[in-house]
C-alpha cells in the first residue's frame, strides 16, 4: 500500500498497471519519473518488474528508501507529532532532522497530505493526542469521561495497537462520538506495509529533475506530473511546455504514458476514469469529478474508442 500523498494513484494503480502491461506484455523495467506516493512503482515491483523511481522531493524519496531498505523504528515512529514539532520539522529547523523523518512528517502529519498544514485543527488536537496515548501507549488517562470505562478496559486488553485502533474506531461509531479517526496511524500502517518490499533488488531510487534520469533501452516510462490548474505541490514552478516537449523527444525511443486531466492535441487518452481528487479540494460528487486520463503520443498505440470508465 503506497505512502500517504497528495494526488496519490492508490485507487487507480491497478487500472494503470493493467493498461500499461497489456500494451507491453514483455516489458521488464518501468521508469516512474514522478513517483510521489509510490503507488505505481509499488504495483510494478510486486508484479516482478524492475523499477527506477524518481521524485524531486528528496524527503519523500528518503522515506521510501528508509522503509524498503531498513524499515522504520516502531518505538520512534509511533510517537505523537504535535503542531509545534510539525512546524519545527518542515519549516523552522528542517536540517536538524534526517531526510526520511522530514518526509514522514510531511506526508503523514499534514492535512490532506499537502505537506504544509498540520493534520489536526486546534480544537481536536488534544483529543487526538488522548486517543493516541490510549491506542499506542496504553495510557487511558485522557479518555475517562469521554468513553465508558468498560470500553476502555476492553481496549487495554488488546495486544497490538493496530487492532486497538480499529476497535476504538468501531466503539466511537457505536456510541456516535463523531470522527475520531487517527489519520496518522492509518497512514503509518500504509507506510509499514511497504516494509514487505525489503530485500527486493529491483528498485532504484533517485531524487532528481525528471530530465536528468537516464532511461534504459527498452524501458517503459510513466509520468504523473503536477496536474495543470490544480493546487500546487511542494515543488513550484513546473514548466508544462518544457515537459510536453521533453515527452515528444523521449517518445521517439521509449514508450511513455502520462497521467493528466488534459494534454496537447498530439496526445490521445488510452485510459479514462472518474476519481475523487484531493487536488481539487476533495468535495466533488461523482457526476462532477474530473476525468483522469492516461495519455500517449498519437501513433504509440492504436486508439481505442472504448475508454475504460
Amino acid at each position: 500500500m503506497p505512502i500517504p500523498y497528495m494526488g496519490t494513484k492508490r485507487k487507480s494503480a491497478e487500472r494503470i498497471y493493467d493498461t500499461i502491461t497489456s500494451h507491453n506484455p514483455d516489458m521488464n523495467t518501468l521508469v516512474d519519473l514522478f513517483c510521489g506516493g509510490f503507488a505505481i512503482s509499488e504495483i510494478f515491483i510486486k508484479n516482478g518488474h524492475t523499477v527506477i523511481a524518481n521524485d524531486k522531493n528528496k524527503y519523500v524519496v528518503a522515506l521510501i528508501g528508509k522503509i524498503v531498505n531498513q524499515g522504520l523504528d516502531k518505538a520512534f515512529i509511533t510517537k505523537f507529532v504535535d503542531r509545534e514539532l510539525f512546524f519545527d520539522v518542515i519549516k523552522h529547523n528542517t536540517d536538524k532532522y534526517e531526510d526520511w523523518y522530514v518526509g514522514y512528517v510531511l506526508c503523514n502529519w499534514s492535512f490532506g497530505n499537502n505537506q504544509k498544514d498540520y493534520l489536526y485543527g486546534g480544537k481536536v488536537e488534544a483529543i487526538k493526542l488522548a486517543v493516541h496515548k490510549l491506542v499506542i501507549d496504553l495510557d487511558p488517562t485522557g479518555m475517562y469521561g469521554l468513553v465508558p470505562t468498560e470500553y476502555i478496559d476492553g481496549i487495554l486488553k488488546i495486544k497490538t495497537w493496530q487492532k486497538r485502533r480499529l476497535v476504538f474506531k468501531k466503539i466511537c461509531k457505536l456510541l456516535s462520538l463523531g470522527r475520531v479517526d487517527l489519520q496518522h496511524l492509518e497512514g503509518l500502517e500504509r507506510l509499514q506495509s511497504l516494509e514487505r518490499l525489503q530485500g527486493l533488488k529491483q528498485l532504484i531510487l533517485h531524487s532528481k529533475d525528471y530530465r536528468e534520469i537516464v532511461i534504459p533501452t527498452g524501458a517503459v516510462i510513466y509520468c504523473d506530473p503536477p496536474y495543470k490548474g490544480t493546487r500546487e505541490y511542494k515543488e513550484k514552478g513546473f514548466n508544462y511546455i518544457e515537459f510536453w516537449d521533453w515527452v515528444r523527444v523521449v517518445a521517439k525511443t521509449n514508450k511513455i504514458y502520462i497521467s493528466e486531466y488534459n494534454a496537447p492535441a498530439d496526445f490521445i487518452p488510452l485510459l479514462q476514469f472518474k476519481q475523487k481528487s484531493t487536488l481539487c479540494g476533495g468535495t466533488q460528487k461523482h457526476n462532477n469529478q474530473p476525468a483522469e486520463r492516461v495519455f500517449v503520443p498519437i501513433g504509440q498505440e492504436e486508439f481505442s474508442n472504448r475508454l475504460a470508465i
